[in-house]
């Protein structure tokens, strides 16, 4: 049996894998937190020989990690959001949302923990498919490994990054470490709107309007000239590269997570050889059986290095693409190894 541990059953990317692996036979099984919060229970114990025992219930349903479980993939974790009406009220009560989400938290932790305890084939290994979303160690790897990456410099005090704006000629980003959302309530005719933080050119003018801000880390890199952007999804062994031509679009020039589909073409994209090479040794390095890694291709041809998110979306890449990046995530986690039969959508992709 397959374990999938998300935060929603309707996620798009869970329920395109769960019935791919459903086609070929396999049980699958998907743990949400709505699950959990409705009709699961987990429990440690001991069996009847002394041995330690990790029960997973789903109703009347008792499933055993070290006997039924041969895969998992730990694709969301279980982050109460604040915007969900359900909890709204909650999140008003500054201490009592901290000790809710610290124990959302602390469980879906113990859960994975539990994954890797019974050494079971994970997407991806506990504890690296969170440790390194972090952006420093990921970038420092990169860069020992040979990538080139742009500059970075990590802060919270002012001034220095005003130093290494201006050591940039005044051209830099800044990114945020985390996602960050807000709700904008309902004004006049216009309905209520989520905003994000994204990457932003910075300007002068930031650095006047930040002087009483309490002081936030925050990532800044000098701006890169983009050609066109990749996004490099790998799975196991195997690697498809998406060219994102974000320059065409002046909503995505700056971070295509602002998302201009219409206006931004998509292509697979050749990955040099020895780009591959670093990407597969990249991987084994963070020891991650799959991610999405961002880069920037400069008008020179450069490719720049600039993250890898171990929990990296690709519904879109394989839609918009063709790749068969789905049919190869399934059949990793069918055969729990990263050493995976290619499945049929690839052979027909080779035969061509």
């Amino acid at each position: 049996m397959i374990l999938i541990i998300t935060k929603l059953l309707t996620d798009t990317t869970v329920v395109s894998v769960r019935e791919l692996l459903e086609a070929q036979g396999q049980e699958v099984v998907v743990l949400s937190q709505e699950v959990m919060e409705q009709n699961a229970s987990f429990r440690i114990n001991q069996s009847a020989d002394g041995h330690a025992q990790a029960i997973l219930r789903l109703g009347e349903r008792e499933i055993n990690f070290a006997t039924d479980v041969s895969a998992a993939w730990i694709w969301r974790s279980w982050r109460p959001e604040p915007l969900l009406e359900r909890y709204q009220q909650l999140a008003k009560q500054t201490d009592e949302w901290n000790f809710f989400s610290s124990e959302w938290g602390a469980l879906y932790k113990g859960i994975v923990l539990a994954l890797k305890c019974h050494n079971i084939f994970c997407v991806n290994p506990p504890p690296f498919h969170e440790a390194f979303e972090e952006k420093c160690g990921q970038l420092w790897t990169a860069a020992d490994i040979g990538f080139k990456i742009p500059d970075t410099l990590f802060t919270a005090h002012l001034p220095y990054a005003q130093d290494f704006y201006e050591q940039h000629a005044d051209s830099i980003i800044y990114k945020p470490f985390r996602p960050f959302f807000k709700m904008i309530p309902p004004k006049d005719q216009e309905p209520s709107k989520i905003a994000k933080l994204l990457t932003n050119r910075v300007s002068k003018q930031h650095f006047s309007n930040a002087r009483n801000a309490v002081p936030t880390p925050g990532i800044f890199q000098p701006y890169v000239e983009k050609a066109f952007e990749l996004r490099i999804v790998v799975v196991g062994r195997e690697i498809f590269s998406c060219a994102i031509h974000s320059q065409s679009s002046e909503r995505a020039r700056e971070d295509w997570r602002r998302y201009d589909i219409p206006n931004t073409p998509h292509q697979i994209y050749a990955l040099p050889d020895d780009l591959a090479a670093k990407v597969r040794t990249y991987m084994d390095r963070l020891q991650l059986v799959f991610g999405s890694i961002d880069m920037i291709v400069t008008p020179e041809g450069e490719h720049i290095f600039l993250e890898i998110n171990p929990n990296g979306q690709f519904d879109w890449i394989d839609r918009l693409t063709g790749m068969p990046i789905y049919e190869h995530f399934a059949a990793m986690l069918q055969a729990a190894s990263i050493d995976y039969p290619i499945p049929l959508a690839q052979e027909a992709v080779n035969a061509q």
